[in-house]
């Protein structure tokens, strides 16, 4: 990608500028946070055609052929409650999702808490990594890393075929990357302004999470549980109404939907 040319096509006033471009990086999070360390400012992103150590939420790795991928990473600086980090997933997860379906003749859905899905696979992946002040109580940095399968062809990865798709394999064609970062960018602005001001983007959100309604698993930190999808609260957190009655609040883990009663 032509880092002048896009940077022209962008229609935000904060996300993108500046927009730090390099071809090939670890991570596009690391250089986001060693330029919030230096004191860049909120709305800097960081766009890469290949990470080297790219990862995922949960330590796991983000595999991407160079130049197949839309990578880049967001730097915010909220400042509003720590509880309402996750509503930062929401805005970049819905963000995405409108935006690929602007520029691509495709259906994207959500999986909470951080995955969009089409055709019932994986086609990209949300990392959110937040700092505290000192307080504990203020988001004072926060992080956001979006990819998303733009031409990734995963006949190479056989351990991701079944899991992980491609626009370029669903639409039958791969969408310009930079239009879809400048449409990713727009739609994240509007949403972010949103939640600055206080507003929510819950319900669009919701309307887009699978699953909801539906028995599933969720692994979490203190074990699988096993209960109906009932939606999210404010935060983001998943609400799952378990055989006792009980709804749960889980903000953390992993759901997949419960196919068997083994």
């Amino acid at each position: 990608m032509e880092i002048r040319s896009l940077a022209a096509r962008l229609t935000t006033r904060r996300l993108g500028r500046p927009l730090v471009y390099a071809p090939r990086l670890t991570s596009t999070q690391a250089l986001a946070a060693r330029l919030s360390d230096l004191g860049w400012p909120d709305g800097t992103t960081v766009l890469a055609e290949e990470q080297t150590a790219g990862r995922g939420r949960g330590g796991r790795s983000w595999w991407a052929p160079y130049g197949q991928a839309l990578l880049f990473s967001i730097l915010l600086r909220p400042g509003f409650p720590s509880r309402r980090a996750q509503q930062l997933v929401m805005v970049a997860g819905l963000a995405a999702a409108e935006a690929i379906e602007a520029v691509c003749p495709v259906s994207v859905a959500l999986k909470w808490p951080n995955d969009l899905y089409a055709r019932g696979r994986k086609v990209g992946g949300i990392l959110l990594e937040a700092r505290l002040a000192a307080n504990g109580q203020v988001l004072e940095r926060a992080i956001v890393g979006i990819g998303i399968n733009v031409s990734v062809d995963f006949a190479e990865q056989p351990d991701l075929q079944g899991q992980a798709v491609s626009l370029h394999e669903v639409a039958g064609h791969a969408p310009d990357r930079g239009a879809l970062l400048v449409a990713t960018l727009s739609r994240f602005e509007a949403h972010y302004q949103e939640v600055l001001a206080g507003g929510s983007c819950r319900s669009a959100w919701l309307e887009r999470l699978l699953w909801m309604g539906r028995e599933v698993q969720v692994a979490t930190p203190r074990g699988t549980l096993v209960g109906v999808a009932r939606g999210v609260d404010e935060e983001g957190a998943l609400l799952l109404e378990c055989a006792d009655g009980v709804m749960e609040v889980i903000r953390a883990g992993d759901v997949s939907l419960r196919t068997s009663q083994g």
